[in-house]
């Protein structure tokens, strides 16, 4: 066993990161840059899987996300006390003894560690519409924020139909040359005060279901409803719902805020002491600049609250 407690005990790491994504790996390289023994639990499951770009990454404007991500990887490894390990992670507790047991799926056992940083992320709920993935990524996505500056001039279909849809679609006027509401067939949840005001942009609500998405990845030009329309559509954005991962932390006893994420302070620490959380688990713009910087603070707040003494070797 390696690593060392407040109290002598051991274990096999000084700190186990859940998740392989933006903020896991920017936790993880600061842990390595304090020499720390940290492992990270990489279940693969990446919110940006299937985007061809993310935008307004210093340095990296675009980049692709699994580059992106493989560059991470390649920079993490110089530093020696860090290693990084596929797995899916099915429950963490603390024990009699304050050490974090970690369970894997399948047969990849329980590791041992004092610390623990969550960056499990969200899961977004996607269109039922038949093609729909055949063009998220490329001309469909999810974060006007990300992406609307590229909808310059574009007619675009939001497909949603609660409340905040209307606030949502009128954002993206700045940009496109014309928006249209689509809620798949659903009722628009939105009140009179929401459809006059997108009537009054002259933003359509289309209270219809999607057939299908017309066109080839990266060629948007319709979506063809039940009722035999088709409308013109250069580009979409989808706003459903988006749920956070926080499994492990409610079975560590993480406090949540109102929307269910997980609270933490301006340290990146949870509720309980020894689990620091970072990314889109968290409050906040979900950015992958802001995934960054919350991990760096976790990582260097979660190196900083381990013993000083024992040390693993200095790296080059």
């Amino acid at each position: 066993m390696s690593g060392w407690g407040d109290d002598g005990t051991s274990a096999d790491h000084d700190v186990i990161v859940v998740g392989g994504g933006p903020a896991g790996l920017s936790a993880a390289i600061w842990l390595g840059r304090y020499r720390r023994n940290a492992l990270v639990l990489d279940g693969g499951r990446y919110r940006n899987r299937g985007v061809e770009q993310v935008h307004g990454v210093l340095a990296n404007d675009p980049a692709q996300p699994q580059e992106l991500l493989q560059r991470g990887r390649e920079e993490l490894a110089r530093y020696a006390s860090v290693s990084v390990r596929s797995g899916q992670v099915s429950a963490v507790r603390k024990d009699e003894q304050d050490l974090f047991r970690v369970e894997l799926d399948g047969t990849g056992g329980v590791v041992l560690a004092h610390r623990v940083v969550l960056a499990t992320g969200v899961r977004d709920v996607f269109p039922q519409v038949e093609g729909f993935f055949e063009h998220y990524g490329a001309d469909v996505f999810r974060c006007p924020t990300c992406d609307e500056f590229d909808a310059r001039g574009e007619c675009v279909a939001v497909f949603g139909w609660a409340q905040h849809v209307a606030g949502f679609a009128m954002e993206l006027l700045d940009w496109a040359a014309e928006v249209r509401v689509i809620t798949n067939g659903e009722r628009f949840e939105g009140g009179d005060e929401q459809r006059a005001a997108l009537a009054g942009r002259g933003v359509e609500i289309i209270e219809d279901r999607v057939v299908e998405l017309v066109g080839p990845r990266g060629g948007l030009s319709g979506v063809r409803l039940a009722s035999g329309r088709q409308t013109e559509c250069t580009m979409g954005f989808f706003s459903i719902a988006h749920e956070p991962e926080t499994s492990l932390a409610r079975q560590l006893g993480c406090a949540t805020d109102d929307e269910g994420y997980v609270s933490v302070d301006e340290h990146q620490q949870t509720s309980v002491a020894g689990v620091f959380a970072a990314g889109d688990v968290t409050p906040g713009m979900q950015l992958v600049n802001v995934a960054v910087g919350e991990g760096t603070v976790a990582g260097v707040s979660c190196a900083l609250s381990l013993p000083v003494a024992n040390k693993p070797a200095a790296v080059t």
